[in-house]
């Protein structure tokens, strides 16, 4: 059963409720204000409504409650339906429940003897909890600790997927927390506030910006980078220049394909593994017979290959990729006021390229953005100049002119 059909199922309990038999319609009546206490049993269907809802007693009937925060710790001997804020359930309900809540919870020995339909933002569940069918739910955050007789039917979990992600790019002070507190017996009255429960840890007090290390971690980015890119450019100038003419062609295009490149290279890792393994089994083999020289031969060649090719694809992804998107981008804006080009001018982009990007990957919580975007389109540049190779003219030297030419030219 899909979700969307909630709403259709919601209805003729809505209207069970609205329009009740005339056995509910004891002499008790069907509204019982805001409580049940404990040891009170009704015999009809019961509505509730209140700032807060709690059942203690026992609904042999349908139970439907609207309020800001609900507690049902009795039993309801029929369906269970509930708007609220905030809810927890922990009694034993025998028919199906229907739940639309900020924050839905279902304590340790709580009872669900058929199916649980919800729409929540944070849905709990305590390890002895137990949902006797089927799950329907839609929300951004779960804790599912219970038993589920039933088939799952869910969409939930962009709370936990953020949360994750942040606590791997090391921003712990961005996560969420969701909780529900049981209200105190007599609590101050107050307003609707949808955010009561939900705890955003970057409103607490954040400690001090260390400056220094700040900028000692820039100091040593910069130096990593631009030492290796003196070394690029002293040993493969043309291919570093070239290696940037894709992304100044096409910088959508590149940028897509570096993407696409980046997955590739990290799959290529996996396979550098796998082939780590087979080797390390191939080598075994052969000692097995004896000829523990080759496998020594073996091992040797092999893993100092794979090391090699390993080490190298990852320098490129951590610096080359920078590199080569630093020094492009430099070169380009240098290229708008000085006509003509030279090494110290070159060596000067390289410098400033590289000091633009520390800065902006420097920036707290988007500097990984820029960081990936970079490397993609370095990648791509690189992927497309290098697979462009054979179709590239070969450059041509400028040349040398005499003191006398230049002199006539003027």
């Amino acid at each position: 059963m899909k979700l969307r059909f909630l709403p259709i199922l919601l209805i003729p309990l809505l209207l069970t409720f609205a329009f009740p038999t005339p056995a509910a319609a004891a002499d008790d009546g069907i509204f019982y204000g805001d409580s049940i206490p404990a040891g009170v049993v009704v015999d009809h269907d019961v509505v509730l409504f209140g700032d807060e809802v709690l059942v203690e007693g026992t609904v042999n009937g349908n139970l439907f409650i609207l309020g800001n925060q609900v507690i049902v710790t009795g039993t309801v001997d029929g369906s269970l339906v509930l708007i609220a804020q905030n809810a927890a359930v922990s009694g034993d309900v025998t028919g199906a429940v229907y739940a639309l809540a900020l924050t839905l919870d279902l304590p340790a020995n709580s009872l669900l003897e058929r199916d649980l339909y919800t729409a929540t933002v944070s849905l709990t569940s305590g390890p002895d909890s137990t949902i006797g069918r089927h799950l329907y739910a839609l929300g951004l955050d779960a804790g599912l600790n219970g038993q589920i007789n039933g088939d799952l039917h869910t969409v939930i979990g962009p709370i936990q997927l953020y949360n994750g992600l942040m606590r791997l790019l090391g921003y712990e002070e961005l996560t969420l927390e969701l909780h529900f507190e049981i209200p105190a017996p007599a609590p101050e009255p107050q307003g609707f506030s949808p955010f009561r429960h939900m705890r955003f840890k970057f409103t607490e007090p954040l400690p001090a910006f260390d400056w220094g290390e700040w900028g000692l971690s820039l100091l040593r980015n910069w130096g990593v980078l631009m030492v290796f890119g003196l070394l690029l450019y002293w040993l493969a100038r043309k291919p570093l220049e070239r290696s940037g003419e894709p992304l100044k062609a096409r910088p959508l295009r590149t940028l897509a394909a570096g993407l696409l490149v980046l997955v590739v290279a990290f799959n290529l890792f996996i396979v550098g593994l796998i082939l780590f393994v087979l080797l390390f089994a191939l080598g075994l083999g052969i000692n097995f017979l004896g000829l523990w020289q080759v496998t020594l031969a073996l091992w040797v060649v092999g893993f100092s290959a794979l090391l090699i090719a390993a080490v190298a694809l990852a320098l490129f992804i951590a610096i080359g990729s920078k590199i080569v998107v630093a020094y492009l981008a430099a070169s380009l804006l240098f290229g708008l006021f000085l006509r003509r080009k030279a090494v110290w001018t070159d060596l000067l982009a390289l410098l400033a390229g590289v000091v633009v990007y520390v800065l902006l990957r420097s920036i707290p919580y988007a500097g990984w953005i820029i960081d990936l975007l970079v490397t993609s389109a370095g990648m791509g540049s690189a992927w497309l100049a290098w697979r462009n190779r054979a179709s590239l003219p070969p450059a041509a030297e400028e040349p040398v002119k005499t003191e006398k030419e230049r002199s006539s030219k003027k």
